[in-house]
């Protein structure tokens, strides 16, 4: 009971540090916009700490941001033309990154992306498109590198190059930065 409890506290901590660090981005926004980054920063907190905990994202988690994105969608254009490119572009990125793993598996008998951060990633790119996806990934193995740089020092460990690394915990809250700071790259 004491973990649920701790992960309920780091989840509604990360989630405020989201929130913090888009309210610039929010000021004069349409409520829908609010409600939705605002949804997306509590999905974003919860994939990241169950990530971190567990190495393992939540389809639920991800079936939120894909409903953050439909809602977007509906509520901005609610164009069909637009959905479709968006949807097609999101299954396009995960299909593609699907066959990278398999290959990657196949050449060096380990998985590279699990399938939860691949489906995160095609939700993601409902959301900001494809090069708003790169500039997340971009963002998150920045960040990834940085606490596996970190977590070798405090271990006293070297780096090593199979290493595993929770990625959605750095993927969801690079999602959030993306969609709320560079509307322009999606």
């Amino acid at each position: 009971m004491k973990l649920l409890r701790a992960r309920g506290r780091s989840t509604a901590a990360v989630a405020a540090a989201l929130a913090a660090g888009t309210v610039p981005a929010l000021i004069g926004g349409p409520a829908f916009f609010v409600a939705s980054m605002l949804a997306l920063c509590c999905l974003a907190a919860a994939i990241a700490v169950h990530d971190l905990a567990t190495m393992l994202i939540p389809d639920r988690y991800t079936l939120g941001i894909l409903l953050v994105g439909f809602a977007e969608w509906l509520f901005a254009s609610g164009d069909p033309e637009v959905l479709a490119v968006r949807a097609g572009g999101a299954l396009l990125l995960g299909g593609a990154l699907w066959l990278f793993d398999m290959f990657y598996e196949r050449l060096r008998g380990q998985t590279g992306l699990g399938m939860g951060d691949i489906k995160l990633l095609g939700a993601s790119a409902l959301l900001v498109g494809i090069p708003g996806t790169g500039v997340q990934i971009m963002l998150a193995a920045s960040a990834a590198l940085i606490f596996i740089a970190l977590r070798g020092m405090r271990l006293r460990r070297p780096l090593r190059a199979v290493a595993k690394v929770p990625f959605g915990t750095f993927l969801a809250p690079a999602l959030v930065i993306v969609w709320a700071w560079l509307p322009a790259a999606w």
